[in-house]
């Protein structure tokens, strides 16, 4: 009781301290003591004073607390849920279908549908989020996915794709395809953390379609072979999924002189009758839209059609009837057959013959035809194209951009809806299987040799427009250089110190080190997610990590002829965690491995690569081989725990792969975390084995150190910059200066830094670099830099320190915007610190 009312006569005091502060600005005896007469300047003036008195007496009193503001991504996800609140569903004025992979060099074939309130995606293979981000295609609205199959080339986008939407605010997502989908989800719950998104399956076996105010999507299922039962779906019987999409057709024009018949008053029913919404009056009479309006448009259709295989043609041609019916409806049109159908089958007789279904103006766009002949990264090839000025032997330009046949100045082009393509336009170059020209029959208009960005409008109907498509433009990156301060000065003195000094004292060729990711989390433009490529002999190969992507990174920068030659020979893979973002490229690698190796004539045991792990990613590797596709003859699994005590000596028994040892170590990063080293025999030149130790993810670990002890090369992680080392506490990484520091505690003869966060797109924020000198100390002597598609042998790492002055001009802007952000970051800590003393 003695509490309750010592606590109620503080409060009592508070509240006088208050009104009293409050009445002496405004020359008041009380709150309630007389009643003012005031105008409305005065009565501003006042309001304004007694909201800063307010505000500083909140300040000023431990009782008084304020709310404080929510951080920004609370904020971004309430905007986009009261947007979404606010939206009424109508009939979209603007439909736009844009390629944003079109399959080419080991890019994915996924098409972006978007209108002016709704985001569809389909198909997800991997790299399509960096695509996304590439081209600023904003995700934040993307709420549906459709996939024609449940394989990886149709879904190996998905988990890094949804930790992005999920980032981006999305907090609820539908996924449509095959069966199984909800299974695969629950599978990659160990990577795949999805805190604050719910994604719904949609089982098109068990749906028909999918209806929003946007369009009405028909499901159309596929057998491998018919359905008997018992019949259930797994690697052995598997089903593609076709759509039939028809838009919602457009309201006709509103008339006005039918709504003042019908008593409609002006304001917002005329708006809700005009976008084809039916409205009820005072008086209780419902007036129909379509009573008060014009004809609609004709409505618009549009399929996907992916056909894996000829053991599929059959169940196709058992769906004749269904494609036919939605040509034969009235005021409806198929103006567009999307394939997503692989370039061997394009050209299969019985394939072309079923195109002849669809009306001689129905349009074809080919994903994957081997006319598609760029993947759409610019970014990686503009990046390519100057840091090949520093040095040609590190970074070699991407062999997509020397291929003769990339028409880097195609002209840009335009094609209407119904307008006949011109000759170039629709010959299908002939891939393995093709028996006749596109020509030759009356399948339609066929679009191919397609980039990324093209676009197909269907409302306005506009039809093809090539005018955004993405294109290089090599002598636009190199003119970007020449115009920086100090670069070409200290460009031509680095050619002239490189060409003064002597050899290398390692001149042998391998091992080489190739770079094929060097960002952390997400990939962005410039940066891929973690992969390194070892090639230990001319013909062996062994990935550490292997990130999102990387198939398409090999195929880019070797071409497809010399990247079929690298994969087949690729006889090892190392996953050190099972983070995302180090291992969701395995599963379309082994799979392009297996295809290409059953084009040879290898043997059995050689046709396996050796796959090192974590043994907590086999239930993951089992349920894909058992229910989605057979990829267990295509890897030898080998725990990482098992090498913790004693190294795998794999000279004797598999010498061909050129390592003769791998040993692990457990690191400071999430569980079951691994660093490794190799040992490689003597290169020409040396009497000493080489020893390349990798940290994977990690915090600064002895257990590390001890593993690397005298190392030929440490790569290691460098997450973050020295200023964030807080930060990097928390997630687990490191900092730059501590990545340094393990190299030098084990004696490592050369450090290269690499795992990036993605804010360093370009270039680290080192304190070493700053200013653009070479460093006064040995510091950086013997420490490298990662950039993805960057090559080093032992001698070329001797001579990287020389391109640090170039490399600081080169990238100097983007150098001050991170000491920019660096600067900010400070005088924000600072305020808070007085805040925290002023208390």
């Amino acid at each position: 009781m003695l509490f309750t009312t010592t606590f109620r006569r503080s409060i009592a005091r508070v509240k006088t301290i208050l009104y009293a502060n409050v009445n002496t600005l405004l020359g008041m005896e009380a709150p309630t003591s007389r009643a003012h007469s005031l105008t409305k300047e005065q009565n501003d003036t006042k309001e304004d004073t007694l909201g800063s008195v307010l505000s500083q007496a909140a300040i000023d009193t431990p009782l008084q607390k304020q709310k404080p503001d929510p951080p920004p991504q609370l904020r971004r996800e309430r905007q986009i849920q009261a947007a979404k609140k606010k939206s009424t569903p109508y009939v979209p004025g603007i439909v736009n279908l844009q390629v944003l992979g079109a399959g080419a060099n080991g890019s994915p074939t996924a098409i972006y549908l978007f209108t002016d309130q709704s985001r569809y995606l389909f198909n997800c293979g991997e790299g399509t989020q960096r695509l996304a981000h590439e081209h600023k295609t904003k995700l934040a609205r993307l709420e549906h996915i459709f996939v024609t199959r449940n394989t990886w080339p149709a879904i190996g986008g998905f988990p890094g794709l949804a930790l992005t939407v999920q980032d981006a605010g999305v907090r609820e997502m539908s996924l449509h395809g095959p069966p199984h989908l909800d299974n695969i989800l629950h599978s990659m719950k160990r990577f795949v953390v999805l805190k604050t998104m719910q994604v719904n399956t949609r089982d098109c076996t068990q749906l028909a379609s999918f209806e929003d105010s946007v369009m009405t999507v028909k499901y159309v299922s596929l057998y491998k072979q018919l359905p008997s039962a018992p019949f259930e779906i797994d690697a052995q019987n598997q089903m593609v999924v076709a759509y039939i999409c028809k838009l919602k057709p457009r309201p006709g024009a509103l008339n006005l002189v039918k709504c003042v018949e019908r008593g409609v008053p002006p304001g917002p029913l005329l708006g809700q009758l005009k976008n084809g919404i039916d409205v009820k009056l005072d008086d209780g009479t419902i007036v129909y839209s379509k009573d008060v309006s014009e004809p609609s448009e004709t409505a618009l259709s549009f399929v996907f059609l992916d056909i894996p295989s000829e053991d599929y043609l059959p169940a196709l041609q058992e769906q004749t009837e269904v494609f036919r019916a939605v040509q034969q409806e009235t005021q409806n049109e198929v103006a567009l057959v999307v394939h997503f159908t692989p370039a061997h089958m394009l050209g299969n007789n019985c394939y072309r013959a079923f195109m002849k279904n669809f009306t001689p103006r129905t349009q074809h766009l080919y994903l994957n035809s081997p006319r598609n002949q760029f993947s759409g990264y610019i970014a990686a090839h503009r990046i390519q194209y100057q840091l090949n000025q520093l040095n040609a032997r590190t970074f070699p330009l991407l062999t997509e951009a020397l291929d003769a046949n990339l028409n880097i100045s195609s002209k840009l082009k335009k094609t209407k809806l119904g307008e006949p393509a011109k000759t170039d336009e629709i010959d299908v170059e002939n891939s393995t299987n093709h028996a006749e020209s596109a020509n030759d029959d009356d399948t339609g208009t066929e679009l191919i040799n397609l980039n990324s960005l093209t676009s197909f409008h269907l409302r306005p109907r506009k039809g093809l427009d090539r005018s955004t498509e993405a294109q290089l433009n090599p002598s636009e990156y190199i003119e970007e250089t020449q115009v920086l301060a100090d670069f070409p000065q200290l460009l031509s003195k680095l050619k002239s110190d490189l060409e003064a000094l002597p050899p290398p004292s390692c001149t042998a060729e391998y091992p080489k080190i190739t770079f094929l990711g060097t960002g952390s989390c997400i990939p962005n433009k410039t940066r891929n997610v973690s992969a390194i490529m070892v090639q230990s002999t001319a013909d062996a190969y062994m990935l550490l990590d292997c990130g999102e992507g990387t198939f398409g990174q090999i195929v880019r920068l070797y071409g497809k002829a010399r990247a079929a030659l690298v994969i087949r020979n690729l006889k090892a893979i190392y996953i050190s965690h099972l983070h995302a973002d180090h291992h969701i490229g395995l599963i379309g690698l082994l799979n392009e491995r297996r295809a290409l190796l059953q084009q040879t004539d290898a043997a059995p045991a050689e046709n396996k690569v050796l796959l090192f792990a974590p043994h907590q990613i086999k239930p993951w590797l089992n349920f894909y081989n058992e229910r989605i596709e057979n990829i267990e003859n295509t890897y030898t699994f080998i725990g990482n725990a098992d090498m913790l005590h004693e190294p795998m000596l794999l000279g004797a028994t598999r010498a061909d792969i050129g390592i003769d040892a791998v040993s692990t170590c457990l690191v400071r990063h999430c569980p079951h975390s691994f660093g490794v080293s190799l040992t490689l025999p003597a290169s020409a030149g040396n009497t000493e084995p080489v020893k390349i130790t990798y940290s994977g993810d990690s915090m600064p670990c002895e257990d590390l150190v001890a593993l690397g002890r005298n190392s030929t090369v440490l790569i290691h992680e460098a997450t973050m910059e020295d200023d964030l080392l807080e930060e990097a506490r928390l997630k687990m990484h490191s900092t730059i200066s501590q990545a340094i520091a393990q190299g030098r505690e084990m004696q490592a003869q050369h450090i290269i830094l690499t795992h990036f966060s993605q804010r360093y797109a370009k270039l680290p924020r080192m304190q070493q670099l700053v200013g653009g000198k070479a460093p006064e100390t040995e510091t950086m002597r013997n420490v490298s830099i990662a950039f993805d598609n960057m090559q080093m042998t032992l001698g070329d790492l001797e001579h990287f320190h020389y391109m640090y002055p170039a490399l600081h001009a080169l990238f100097a802007e983007h150098a001050e915007e991170l000491e920019q952000k660096a600067l900010k970051r400070e005088i924000k800590l600072e305020r808070k610190r007085k805040l925290l003393n002023a208390d």
